[in-house]
């Protein structure tokens, strides 16, 4: 694939990938989704992106014990080849690993570390010779990534309590007002700040 096709198509994925995320987090409500989009921003694509697949801690978990293996698969099968960048896949596995320390810290599941090695250990057994799976591992990656965005309902910003009372997602602060999203029925509104009299950052998400 040329590199003008690979742009347009990483193009079309990152913006189904949005979409798909704020659906979700709308509960597949579109005018929630659409209010939502308007506090969006360029520079909050990182935010988006990462923060979907640290909001859910079983969503997280079971990534890690599968993504984390089949990248160091990939970087293994295909380190020899000059046709194939390894940097990326060497800084992804360095990535991972440093999120899978953060994870059995926070969350003290010691065991995801010898789960992935052993779906690590069985990817090399079953699947070494499938260069079906090196050829299309990018596409798999990408899938895997737009699947989670549809299903993980939790939002990308932390769950924070306004007032002593009302538990929300903020999405946007500006002077004079906040948009914020209802933990419990999903509903989208608009505070005033002076309404505001106290906000507490929660730490389940």
């Amino acid at each position: 694939m040329s590199a003008k096709h690979t742009g347009s198509a990483l193009t079309g994925v990152a913006v189904l990938f949005v979409l798909l995320r704020l659906l979700a987090v709308s509960n597949y409500e579109w005018h929630t989704a659409f209010a939502l989009l308007h506090t969006l921003e360029l520079d909050d694509a990182p935010g988006l992106f990462l923060g979907t697949f640290m909001a859910d801690d079983r969503i997280s978990t079971v990534l890690l014990m599968v993504v984390t293996p089949a990248v160091f698969f990939y970087f293994f099968r295909t380190r020899k080849d000059p046709e194939r960048p390894h940097a990326l896949p060497l800084l992804a596995l360095i990535v991972l690993g440093a999120l899978m320390v953060s994870h059995i810290l926070s969350y003290h599941r010691w065991w995801i570390a010898p789960g992935a090695v052993v779906i690590g250990v069985v990817m090399v057994l079953a699947i070494r010779n499938a260069r079906w799976l090196l050829k299309w591992f990018a596409w798999l990656l990408a899938g895997t990534a737009l699947t989670v965005a549809a299903i993980v309902s939790t939002p990308w910003v932390p769950k924070e309590r306004i007032n002593d009372k009302d538990e929300v997602y903020v999405f946007e602060t500006s002077p004079g007002f906040l948009k914020v999203l209802k933990a419990q029925d999903r509903e989208f509104a608009i505070l005033r700040t002076d309404e505001v009299l106290k906000r507490e950052e929660l730490a389940d998400h």
